[in-house]
């Protein structure tokens, strides 16, 4: 009878091990390097963290962009059952992409529209892809690890330059990013590590614990030198948001479920009186009334949409060379380069000139499908993504009525909206197992 069990529990840990990778499939034992690339969670956040590293830097150019198709391709093969995840649970996500193809039917430069619309879809299927990932807590801290080193290395390798205006210091990205841009990425840099801060903390981990919030620290202070009051005022938001969902993510659901309401409220307060809020954070960092120039870009708008209003010109199809209405913005702003990045610093307003009023529906029909899925998991669940989630969709959302804040092709914050509108379709019930696992002990977390 004891030979018998001990038959059994040894070849019940036989099984276990090689399904760990330890042994290859005819028994051969593997090597350590081996044994730790074949685990689902190294795999699973170092490439979500070389994924979006390759998009960060705006020095990368198309190398970084093959890079990024190369390792995204790479994944969508080692993870079929994600690729198919995406089209079964976040297929609503994918009308932006379908609409902005659809524009080129009536965009003003057709090849433009197409090859915009083209990368754009690439780009946010590869935040989708990593949404439906078993280990989400490691995708968190993959993305930890590549925007924390970025954001930490441009504060100590990069000077501060003067802005546009010559009146005051900015810090720019260690990539050549703008500012502004630059400021998205050290804030999402302080919203990650305030997460893994509380992922050690749940852990006991109190040494990790302290090096996440000193890490925070340190990227909240590289947000306040790239000298963003828009940014600035979105991670204000977004960090009180975050730190109020990590405290109450192991409440009761009806706790959590008035929070939610009080949540949507606040954001549509904070939407509402965004003027005001921009205009004392403008006092505070100095920053000119004329908002560097949008007051114009927005009357000016309101002009351009008022010929195209329910199409528009087409997805990407405004700012173009053979415009001759965004040559005479980029005249009015003394801007040489009429190959440059430039936009209506409005959300809204963009997504009208480019896709219509009929765009703007699909933006922010998808976008609240997004956000209602996230609440409803938080809710439902004391998922830690969910609250890392949440908060990034605010800093996002916060920004739309001074920055442009939409999928857009081949850029890290596109990645990381797909995830996380992507995100609030993941199955609640794997986050129960997560949630007990971690409850048994710190190692088991890992995963989840």
């Amino acid at each position: 009878m004891t030979g018998g069990v001990m038959e059994v529990r040894r070849r019940t840990l036989a099984a276990a091990r090689r399904s760990e990778g330890r042994y290859g499939p005819q028994g051969g034992r593997r090597s350590a390097l081996a044994v730790w690339l074949a685990r689902r969670d190294v795999q699973d956040g170092g490439l979500a963290g070389l994924i979006v590293l390759a998009r960060i830097p705006a020095n990368f150019g198309m190398p970084g962009a093959l890079a990024f198709l190369l390792l995204a391709t790479f994944y969508a093969v080692l993870r079929p059952e994600q690729v198919r995840a995406v089209f079964t649970r976040c297929w609503m996500f994918l009308v932006i992409p379908l609409f902005a193809l659809a524009s080129v039917g009536w965009s003003a430069f057709p090849m433009v529209t197409l090859r915009a619309a083209v990368q754009m879809a690439l780009t946010i299927m590869a935040g989708l892809l990593l949404s439906q990932s078993s280990r989400p807590r490691v995708v968190v801290a993959g993305l930890f690890v590549a925007y924390a080193v970025y954001t930490l290395l441009t504060l100590a390798l990069v000077p501060l330059r003067p802005i546009e205006n010559g009146q005051s210091l900015a810090l720019y990205g260690l990539g050549g990013e703008v500012k502004n841009y630059f400021s998205d990425t050290a804030s999402t840099a302080s919203l990650l590590a305030l997460t893994m801060a509380a992922l050690f903390a749940e852990q006991r981990a109190p040494l990790r614990m302290m090096l996440a919030l000193g890490v925070t620290g340190l990227c909240v202070w590289t947000t306040v030198r790239a000298n963003s009051a828009g940014g600035l005022a979105a991670l204000a938001v977004s960090g009180a948001l975050l730190v109020v969902l990590l405290l109450l993510r192991e409440r009761s659901r009806g706790v959590k479920l008035a929070f939610v309401c009080m949540v949507v409220l606040w954001l549509i307060g904070i939407l509402c009186f965004f003027d005001t809020i921009l205009a004392h954070v403008q006092q505070m960092s100095e920053k000119d009334s004329g908002l560097t120039g949008r007051g114009y870009l927005w009357f000016r708008a309101h002009f351009i949409i008022a010929e195209r209003p329910l199409l528009g010109y087409g997805y990407a199809a405004f700012w173009h060379a053979e415009n001759p209405d965004a040559v005479g913005l980029w005249h009015h702003f003394d801007l040489r380069q009429e190959s440059t990045g430039f936009s209506f610093h409005n959300t809204f307003l963009q997504t009208i000139v480019e896709t219509g009023l009929v765009g703007l529906a699909v933006l922010l029909a998808t976008w609240l499908a997004g956000c209602l899925a996230l609440l409803r998991r938080f809710v439902l669940t004391a998922s830690l993504p969910t609250c890392f989630w949440l908060a990034y969709m605010a800093l996002q959302l916060t920004k739309t009525p001074v920055e442009l804040i939409r999928p857009t092709g081949l850029v890290a914050p596109t990645i990381l909206l797909g995830i996380a509108l992507g995100f609030g379709c993941f199955p609640v019930g794997r986050d129960q197992a997560i949630a007990l696992r971690v409850r048994r002990g710190p190692q088991s977390s890992a995963s989840g």
